[in-house]
């Protein structure tokens, strides 16, 4: 699922660089895929609807303290998702099942952002169609208490975009990244992780290439009744590599964040299930610091 949050929110922000990435975020929807994600879907079609909120009222700097560049911000983004996952039927690789799937986002987006010198407001407001995330192909194998996911994704810049606007619904860069996932459910307890590593494209409208980023998400919890689960999820965010501007290196300025919250998720039947969780930021750096709640809901057929 494409995430706009801080990145469309920002996108474009500043004169000169105070964030890292490009608007100070990341395309890739950092904390959606923290519970079982390393055991994939049934076979057969399934859908996935998501939807996020999030806001943020402090953007920090590379020491972690407030940006003092920043004057005033407050952000808010309501995202809603579309995920369809098709997991093939009697087709294995490597003895692993085999997953294809492609997410479409609809983010709303609010910025009220002025900073200390011109040009002060940098505030707006964007809606409209997100960009596009495509795996063709995921291979997921299954154990009697652990399963592991790995494979390849690419976010394809289709959001509306425009380089003079202050907020928009989409990022006009494209991202490559490899995951690797597993899921562990011994009896009652569950436990998730997944690393993804992502390399962006340059944005050619503006001549700025984002750094490499390194995600970390994990969840950890129990089932405390018939179909029932809950326990903490969160994730950790590195930005490894300086960003590219003009040609020349951004130095001294990779973004960072921690996020850790509770979840509770319910299974209805094989067929639907749902899960809600809110994640808590904390040790930002070089980006904003926020709250943000999300909805999950499945079905299989």
């Amino acid at each position: 699922m494409n995430q706009k949050i801080l990145a469309l929110l920002i996108a474009a922000a500043l004169a000169q660089p105070a964030l890292a990435t490009e608007g100070g975020g990341s395309v890739y929807p950092v904390g959606v895929e923290t519970n079982f994600t390393g055991l994939m879907l049934p076979e057969g079609e399934n859908l996935l609807l998501y939807y996020q909120h999030y806001s943020a009222d402090q953007i920090k700097d590379n020491n972690g303290n407030n940006n003092a560049r920043i004057t005033q911000f407050k952000s808010q983004a309501d995202v809603l998702a579309l995920r369809y996952s098709h997991v093939w039927r009697d087709f294995k690789i490597a003895g692993a099942n085999v997953e294809t799937r492609a997410v479409l986002s609809l983010p709303d987006l609010d910025l009220d952002m002025h900073l200390a010198a011109a040009p002060f407001d940098r505030s707006g407001k964007a809606s409209g169609i997100g960009d596009m995330t495509l795996a063709p192909v995921l291979l997921g194998w299954h154990g009697p208490t652990l399963h592991q996911m790995a494979g390849m994704e690419v976010i394809l810049p289709t959001g509306q975009y425009d380089k003079n606007r202050n907020v928009n619904a989409g990022r006009n860069t494209w991202q490559a990244a490899a995951l690797y996932g597993l899921t562990w459910l011994p009896g009652a307890w569950e436990a998730s992780a997944r690393v993804r590593y992502g390399i962006n494209g340059r944005n050619a409208d503006t001549d700025y290439r984002s750094g490499d980023e390194l995600t970390l998400e994990f969840s950890g919890g129990y089932k405390f009744a018939p179909g029932w689960s809950g326990g903490l999820n969160g994730y950790l965010y590195r930005q490894v590599t300086d960003d590219v501007r003009n040609g020349n290196t951004v130095y001294g300025n990779r973004a960072s964040v921690n996020a850790i919250g509770p979840y509770v998720a319910h299974a209805f039947s094989r067929q639907a299930s749902i899960v809600a969780k809110i994640q808590i930021e904390s040790d930002a750096k070089n980006r904003a610091e926020g709250q943000r709640l999300w909805l999950q809901a499945r079905y299989s057929f």
